[in-house]
């Protein structure tokens, strides 16, 4: 079957919608990352549980990856993407899909992570070099790859190419599908970087295979696309409006973020899903899906009945408008900026000037601090507790401005529990409460017991916190703890609050 219907992307706590809208699912979408845990030792492990109730759920099964992005010049990890395919093949995915964007700038020695997918250099050049990018994925992959158009809070600067554009080049020159998200194309429309209609008029409409749909949120004058819930009417309507105009679409999915799904009515979800459906009617048979041909400089990149090209060169020929920036120099300026690192260059100092930079390091800092308030849930309770709201405000501003972002939130824990032992700030019981977490951590993403030694009682601590307050003369002395995550099944398991917590913490 080359159609595979509507569905949503599959979140841990989503077992109440799912459960709701069983018989309305064709498809799961999965987001590999989010079942990836870090080892201790830079080694990565697949979340057997979370799978096992993935291969529960009705319908078949999608990838979308959110960490390993392909529009920028560094090329894929290769790594990750090798564990993709592996999933893929595992769970029969026909295609996979990733971002149009970039996270990681640099080399080995001097390179960083921005914390942020960022938006890929808008020129001939940085299209060549999202092109390579998308090319080493595909090939590394058992299944085609799609790319993601994503959302941009950038203006729109002269000289550039547009976003669809852009979009066409990359794909007509990997031979990729393209995920088109219209909430992200309502949102760039909504900020001012183009219509939707002008988007939709570059593409390459006959290799869209996937359409999400989604919520966003006003937010420091911009719309976010924060996934935050429910499509809103206009968006509805424009899927309405755009689907059947899409020949290769297979799959239309909703997506959420893991923050909005408690205020999600089962009822509401299932509504739009069967407006999805209704929406999309059904067509002739798909032929079969595999990878499309790249088109070459000197080849039309439309089809022999379709509107003549602009750039008869080809998507990534010598014409359209001449490179205004080098993609490595744009790379460093955005996502210096992003990590709120000064200006250095000409075109940092000219990005700098664009009011979505302050918005972008404002979104990468409180990601981070969600990743740590997730992975270090104690101490940063305990830090709340003492030092309140604006003092942990502090806290991560310095900790961000001194840190990189990490992959996972676990490697964030480590990089903020190493940064807190160098400011040392005045904050009672925190060594023993950040040797609590760091051991909890440990014995979830390597599946074994971790022993801490601590100064001060363990349950005490914990029961204080747990409830909300600080702790009040804890005992003090030597105490060795064993934990264990008790998700895995693990002998001579210790008991108690500790190890209850090891279970809880995100990787």
């Amino acid at each position: 079957m080359t159609r595979l219907g509507v569905g949503l992307t599959y979140l841990p706590g989503l077992d109440r919608i799912t459960d709701a809208c069983a018989d309305l699912l064709d498809v799961v979408e999965v987001e590999p990352q989010t079942l990836w845990r870090s080892r201790t030792d830079g080694g990565i492990t697949l979340d057997e549980e979370a799978l096992r109730r993935i291969a529960d759920l009705p319908g078949a099964r999608l990838l979308h990856g959110v960490g390993n992005p392909v529009g920028g010049c560094r090329p894929p990890d290769r790594g990750h993407t090798a564990l993709v395919g592996e999933l893929a093949e595992r769970l029969g995915a026909p295609w996979v899909s990733e971002h149009l964007a970039f996270n990681r700038v640099g080399g080995r020695r001097d390179g960083f992570r921005t914390g942020f997918m960022l938006p890929p250099c808008p020129t001939p050049g940085g299209s060549r070099r999202g092109i390579g990018s998308v090319r080493a994925m595909a090939a590394a992959l058992p299944v085609p790859l799609a790319v993601e158009i994503g959302a941009n809070y950038l203006r729109p600067r002269p000289g550039e190419l547009s976003d669809g554009e852009f979009a066409r080049r990359v794909a007509e020159g990997s031979g990729c599908g393209l995920l088109l998200d219209l909430h992200n194309v309502l949102a760039n429309e909504r900020n001012g970087r183009g219509g939707v209609d002008e988007l939709l008029a570059a593409l390459p409409l006959e290799r869209v295979w996937e359409v999400h749909l989604a919520g966003g949120v006003e937010y420091r004058g911009y719309w976010l696309d924060a996934h935050s819930g429910l499509p809103d009417e206009e968006l509805t309507a424009l899927a309405e409006r755009i689907l059947p105009r899409l020949p290769a679409l297979r799959a239309v999915l909703f997506e959420v973020t893991p923050s909005a799904v408690p205020q999600l009515d089962p009822a509401a979800v299932r509504e739009l899903l069967a407006r999805m459906r209704a929406m999309w009617p059904a067509v002739a048979p798909l032929p079969p899906l595999r990878p499309l041909p790249p088109v070459l400089p000197g080849q039309s990149p439309r089809p022999p009945d379709g509107p003549s090209p602009d750039d008869p060169a080809g998507p990534y020929g010598a014409d359209g408008p001449a490179d205004s920036v080098d993609p490595e120099e744009w790379e460093e300026a955005l996502g210096g900026l992003a990590i709120g690192r000064e200006p250095g260059t000409a075109l940092a100092r000219e990005l700098a000037e664009d009011p979505a930079i302050p918005l972008i390091r404002d979104l990468v800092t409180e990601f981070r601090g969600s990743a740590l308030a997730g992975s270090l849930r104690w101490t940063v309770r305990l830090l709340l507790l003492t030092v309140g709201g604006p003092g942990m405000r502090e806290l991560l501003d310095g900790y961000v401005l001194a840190c990189p972002p990490q992959l996972f939130a676990t490697e964030e824990a480590f990089a903020f529990a190493a940064h807190l032992r160098r400011v040392r700030p005045r904050v009672r019981w925190l060594d023993d409460v950040l040797e609590l977490d760091l051991g909890l951590i440990r014995a979830q993403v390597d599946g074994q017991s971790c022993t801490v030694h601590l100064g001060t009682d363990p349950t005490a601590l914990m029961a204080d916190l747990g409830a909300g307050r600080l702790p009040v003369d804890p005992p003090r002395g030597t105490f060795q703890v064993r934990l264990v995550d008790d998700s895995r099944p693990a002998a001579g398991t210790s008991s108690g609050p500790a190890d209850r917590a090891a279970s809880a913490l995100p990787g």
